[in-house]
């Protein structure tokens, strides 16, 4: 719940929210020592919160464990080299102070009350303590020294080297930093209207941040140059507050979400979020902590830690375009078509250089088309389809497929791979206002002829995928196999079809392969379209949202065909080998649609534009960090493909120490694999 690095950064603490600390090695995530249990701190089942911070030397740490609605929190000091407490004191704020002639004392808030007693718990809703107490505490002796009271306080924090105070006056637009050396003020400003909630200092002690409650917006002042600058970030659901890093050339914000990170660049100019990274594991994030040149940073899970270099993470960062609404990608990957967000208006892209390209004056269309030649495209809006040469936009070709006294919507279209046009339209009676639906094959070159129909039952009008290629269709649960030389769709039964969901599907950028969830074990199967039969195993993945299926590649190092499904509710990605089942990459992503370009190099994704490099993406994950995860509540070990390996028992699950780790001491476990042998009778 607390990650927090030492003044040389060689080594980090990692503080579980029933105050177990450990002490790890940054470079290589190994425990350097612990686990220790601090002192008689409460267990309470929620912590709001757990900070912990070092002192100069590094050989003490201090952690403080807060309840929700309370004015005063627990807190130890703790000897690391000893591993035991050294005294507990109560407060509500602390900090170990790093320079100046109180170097290595601990400064602490206390609230009072108006005869000067500490107030520990806010006894009503309207009660609004207005006054502080700041003490220095000696850690050789355990004595504090009063420095001096404050009163009319709303919001009140310490810099993480000791050096300031901040806090926001009551009823006033503006903060006060106090210097802990003489107890004097040395700044003064305003800030924008409005409620501040928190006061939150960068980790080089350079900026003070405040955040309002009305809204997400963050303003960021730096203390040397007074130099304002705002943001707006939305919160996570544990209120952890985003840290500020300075460079030559930016500003740089790291806002935790709920499973990712985000990585901003903020200037007076105004900010923009380049990056996030990704998600570390299937449980929120619980703390962050840059290192102090913005280089690394330690991410906190419950239950997981890992060490990010966000030179390596933003060197692997997809293309992103922001184009607006994302409808199709070429087959080839080289053109992405888009529609404006302003005016709803289809737009051709270069995904190489981000140019227009083809028709400029299509309107407005609700999907588009391109030939597998990349050559053509088609737009279809309300009951009309436009096709036209992208290369030469004046050379273009309007059909209205719809039958006389019917209004229409269309639903689909595709080109087939001999340049037909494929259509799929869904009818209504103006008379009795009934649905129909209605498969279209027409042929379109110097003009157009409907070449082949057929009817569609009418309570299916949402269970309805084309092909990219045009040469199969599945309504609902029945597919469909176009053949040439009758130039008709036939019904085609396949394995295991009653897998099939009917609902949510899709093909690979070729045609030759479709997915499916199941309606009866939620897995996800994979079909050759041409043979009906399944390809590989069964894929497990809850809570999936959309699909995209690569084509098979040529190249077998990249791997043989992949297999990417998004959950929208932890924002990530995961791509698996559709013929193993094998766990492939994994990234932070929630938006759609997902799809793969036809040689499946590259993975694209929506609004914005994300062009992902399926090779960095299996780099990217063959080099993760070293993570320590202990072993889940539930005793069970799982391999890198979530294969259950073995099952722990209670009393040893705390003393079982990760692969890293070469050398323990105290109680140890044995682990006995090889299986028992039978008795004989």
């Amino acid at each position: 719940m607390s990650i927090v690095l030492s003044p040389d950064e060689k080594t980090f603490a990692s503080i579980s929210h029933d105050a177990i600390m450990y002490v790890c090695d940054s470079e290589t995530g190994h425990c350097v020592t612990g686990p220790f249990e601090l002192g008689n701190l409460d267990s309470p089942d929620w912590w709001d919160r757990i900070d912990g911070c070092f002192s100069p030397d590094g050989k003490h740490i201090l952690v403080r464990c807060r309840h929700r609605n309370e004015l005063s929190c627990q807190a130890v000091v703790w000897n690391i080299e000893k591993g035991e407490g050294v005294f507990q004191i109560e407060g509500f704020d602390f900090a170990f102070i790093h320079g100046g002639h109180n170097k290595g004392r601990i400064a602490s808030i206390d609230w009072i009350d108006e005869d000067g007693s500490s107030i520990r718990t806010i006894a009503s809703e309207d009660q609004h303590p207005t006054r502080i107490l700041v003490k220095l505490w000696d850690i050789g002796n355990v004595k504090f020294d009063q420095l001096f009271d404050i009163t009319g306080v709303v919001v009140a924090q310490f810099s993480p080297n000791g050096k300031y105070l901040a806090v926001e006056r009551q009823s006033e637009s503006f903060v006060e930093l106090w210097n802990l050396e003489d107890g004097k003020i040395t700044h003064q400003f305003s800030h924008p209207p409005g409620k501040l909630s928190s006061l939150y200092f960068s980790p080089i002690n350079d900026y003070l941040t405040a955040a309002f409650k009305e809204n997400y917006r963050q303003c960021l002042r730096r203390l040397d140059t007074q130099q304002v600058v705002s943001l707006n970030i939305h919160g996570n659901q544990f209120d952890i507050p985003p840290a500020v890093i300075h460079s030559s050339r930016t500003n740089r914000v790291f806002a935790p979400q709920n499973y990712t990170v985000e990585i901003w660049e903020v200037s007076t100019t105004g900010s923009n979020m380049i990056f996030t990274t990704g998600q570390l594991s299937d449980n929120n994030i619980s703390s962050i902590c840059p290192s102090r040149d913005g280089h690394k940073i330690l991410i906190g899970n419950w239950g997981t830690v890992g060490m990010l270099s966000l030179e390596d993470l933003e060197r692997n960062q997809p293309v992103t375009q922001d184009k607006g609404q994302i409808i199709e990608f070429s087959p080839s990957g080289k053109m992405v078509a888009t529609g404006s967000q302003e005016d709803g208006h289809v737009e051709l892209w270069d995904t190489t250089t981000w140019e227009p390209v083809g028709p400029r004056d299509v309107g407005c269309a609700s999907q588009v088309a391109f030939s597998a030649d990349d050559k053509r495209i088609a737009f279809l809006s309300e009951s009309l389809i436009t096709i036209c040469d992208i290369s030469n936009p004046e050379n273009r070709l309007s059909l209205d497929p719809c039958p006389k006294g019917k209004r229409v919507w269309l639903r689909e279209v595709a080109f087939q791979t001999c340049n037909d046009l494929l259509i799929c339209t869904f009818l209504k009676d103006d008379d009795s206002h009934e649905t129909s639906g209605l498969l279209q094959v027409w042929k379109v070159k110097d003009h157009s002829e409907c070449i082949f129909s057929l009817d569609i039952n009418a309570d299916i009008p949402l269970g309805i995928y084309l092909a990219p290629d045009g040469l199969s269709v599945i309504i609902y649960k029945s597919y469909y196999l176009w053949n040439n030389d009758a130039a008709q769709f036939h019904p085609f039964h396949f394995a295991d079809q009653a897998h099939l969901h009917g609902y949510r599907m899709a093909y690979s950028p070729d045609g030759k392969f479709f997915a499916s969830p199941s309606p009866k074990d939620y897995n996800t199967r994979v079909w050759d379209t041409r043979t009906g039969q399944l390809c590989g195993k069964p894929i497990a993945m809850s809570g999936m949202d959309a699909i995209a299926l690569s084509p098979a590649l040529n190249d077998r190092s990249l791997g043989d065909q992949l297999i990417a499904l998004c959950d929208s509710c932890t924002q990530t990605t995961t791509v698996f080998d559709v013929h193993t089942g094998h766990f492939y990459a994994q990234f932070g992503n929630s938006r759609e649609p997902l799809a793969f370009i036809r040689d499946g190099t590259k993975l694209m994704s929506g609004d914005p534009i994300n062009i992902y490099d399926i090779a960095d993406l299996a780099a990217k994950h063959r080099n993760a960090p070293h993570e320590y995860a202990p072993v889940p509540r539930d005793g069970w070990m799982v391999g890198q493909d979530n294969e259950l390996l073995f099952w722990v028992p209670l009393e040893h699950r705390h003393v079982l120490c990760p692969s890293q780790v070469e050398t323990i001491s105290g109680q140890t476990t044995k682990v006995d694999f090889p299986p028992k042998k039978r008795r004989s009778n």
